[in-house]
């Protein structure tokens, strides 16, 4: 039976989605896994069925944390870094403790592997190989 992933992210994709969908696919191929690699704009109706989803700005404003956005602006222009996960974790924190889901957001086969931060690419491949 083929195992179906989904990104949860924002559209257009931001470095982050797109670093968690890159990894996706190269874990995919990694394993030749028979694997359907969908992408899914948190806003839609699609990513409701999981929760409460937002992206960290919603979550900070939510919140009323205090990010530095001008520092976020600066890393992201530059792609995806460890960096700016480490900047908006205060807001994946307050994520969990709400039980929202922020993007990105890996799911396999409709369960929620992460949320709110990107994983190292050995950690997707092993939720993928626990599938198989």
């Amino acid at each position: 039976m083929k195992m179906t992933i989904k990104i949860i992210g924002v559209e257009p994709a931001c470095p982050r989605c797109k670093r968690m969908y890159t990894l996706a696919r190269e874990a995919i191929d990694e394993l030749d896994a028979e694997a359907k690699l969908n992408k899914i704009s948190f806003d839609s109706e699609d990513a409701g069925v999981y929760g409460r989803v937002g992206t960290a700005h919603d979550i900070a404003d939510w919140a009323e944390l205090q990010i530095d956005w001008g520092k976020v602006r600066d890393i992201v222009s530059n792609g995806w870094s460890p960096e700016l996960d480490a900047i908006l974790m205060p807001c994946k924190e307050i994520a969990d403790e709400w039980s929202w889901l922020m993007t990105p957001v890996l799911l396999i086969d409709d369960k929620v592997i992460c949320s709110g931060y990107v994983p190292e690419k050995e950690f997707i491949t092993s939720a993928i190989k626990d599938k198989l």
